[in-house]
């Protein structure tokens, strides 16, 4: 009896060895090609944002380090560059908390007014949250809104039954606004 459970243990860490070794491998052969699908799609999200301004993101991993000290949910930082060479807008891709994590880029003008907002990735809950998350009519209202801080309920119209998300969408371009 003994030696039965002994042996179908042993089978049982190996296979779950060779499983994680497996897992392993795979992650480091694909973890560039991720990596770089995800600065992908915070470019984009950054050229979305920054289009009602006609600006041009241009990453600015120096802008992103000096900001992660006070704001550590700052994912990256780019520079709206206009047709004549200057900085007419930012952009902030971040993580906000609502019910879970949403990812999402904020413009913001040099007057530091909302520019755009684009949901990268959500977790909320479907029909739930994540309709809020991807709401344009929710996302729209922050536009042309700042600098100065918002509050849902004030000067934001939450979603029913998506509060938490409407707080974390809130609190994300509060961030970006700060």
């Amino acid at each position: 009896m003994t030696r039965t459970i002994l042996n179908l243990g042993l089978r049982l860490f190996l296979v779950c060895a060779v499983a994680a070794i497996g897992l392993g491998f795979t992650f480091t052969v694909v973890r560039q090609r991720i990596e770089e699908q995800e600065r992908n799609e915070r470019a984009e999200a950054a050229e979305v944002v920054m289009a009602s301004v006609s600006a041009e993101p241009r990453e600015d991993p120096e802008l992103a380090s000096s900001l992660q000290d006070r704001f550590p949910d700052l994912l990256s930082a780019f520079e709206g560059i206009g047709e004549a060479g200057e900085t007419i807008a930012y952009a902030f891709v971040l993580k906000s908390k609502g019910y879970n994590f949403i990812t999402m880029a904020v413009g913001v003008d040099v007057q530091g007014k909302v520019t755009g907002i684009k949901v990268v990735t959500n977790e909320e809950t479907p029909g739930l949250g994540a309709a809020a998350a991807e709401n344009p009519q929710f996302l729209g209202q922050f536009e042309g809104k700042g600098p100065e801080s918002l509050s849902l309920g004030d000067n934001v119209d939450g979603v029913s039954s998506a509060t938490y998300t409407s707080r974390g969408i809130t609190n994300g371009v509060n961030m970006a606004l700060e």
